[in-house]
């Protein structure tokens, strides 16, 4: 698996230089081998001892410091691994996901989409304020930047809107309620809470089931507070980190 590490330069023990200095340097071109797509495991401190003919101890200094940069994360059990790009947005402030990301510089695109009617259970009927078995239209996507699961929204939504699965949904959906159905989303009640990924959950985001994962369900309400949309958004927790800004009352 780290062939590449054959190749890697040796240390000069000879130098001024500090063979910590030395290998703090290495490992920080290392980082960036393809091998080592963000997330993936590191290779393990014996091997790049061995490689460098150093201490551990010395190759710890060095891994230390880059782990102090978040460069690196180092979980014991589990070895040190490539510290994954975040990505953050706040809940201070809502709008669509996808113009969310935009607004971060973030194309996003649909993994998979599926658009069908499905009778509402107790908790989808509740949310939008409708019978237990009533017809609602269900939107299931899985979304990325890249060909990884990043992100699985399941929304419901309101049938008087009269939005059907024949609609474009690539289309971003607030631009779809607002200009085909004159539909305007204005408030948002919004749940956040880790989660242990479900099997079916876990395929959809191609990670490991019990898997933390970040659980938003959102109510989507319009001018007049009616209900226009549930949703639930599972966030792959090693992608998506969410901040809120409070201020004190004084």
């Amino acid at each position: 698996m780290y062939e590449h590490l054959n190749k890697l330069p040796l240390l000069d023990h000879d130098s001024k230089i500090p063979l910590h200095k030395q290998v703090e340097e290495l490992l920080r071109e290392l980082i960036k081998h393809p091998d080592f797509k963000d997330g993936e495991l590191f290779p393990k401190e014996v091997d790049l001892a061995k490689r460098w003919g150093i201490s551990r101890n010395t190759l710890r200094q060095a891994i230390a410091i880059l782990v102090n940069e978040n460069l690196l994360v180092r979980k014991k059990g589990s070895g040190t691994r490539v510290s994954q790009n975040r990505i953050t947005t706040n809940l201070n402030n809502w709008m669509s996901f996808t113009h969310e990301m935009e607004d971060m510089g973030l194309e996003f695109k649909n993994l998979s989409l599926k658009a069908e009617m499905v009778l509402a259970s107790a908790k989808v009927a509740k949310h939008l304020q409708l019978k237990e078995g009533d017809e609602v239209l269900l939107l299931q996507r899985t979304r990325s930047i890249d060909d990884s699961p990043m992100v699985y929204f399941e929304s419901y939504f309101h049938p008087r809107i009269g939005i059907s699965a024949d609609e474009n949904f690539e289309i971003p959906l607030y631009e779809i309620l607002g200009n085909k159905f004159n539909v305007v989303p204005v408030y948002s009640q919004e749940e956040l809470k880790a989660i242990a990924a479900s099997k079916r959950i876990a395929g959809h985001l191609k990670i490991e089931k019990d898997q933390p994962v970040l659980e938003r369900r959102r109510v989507v309400l319009d001018t007049a507070r009616k209900p226009i949309e549930y949703n639930i958004c599972y966030y792959r927790n090693d992608w998506f980190t969410y901040t809120i800004e409070i201020k004190r009352t004084i």
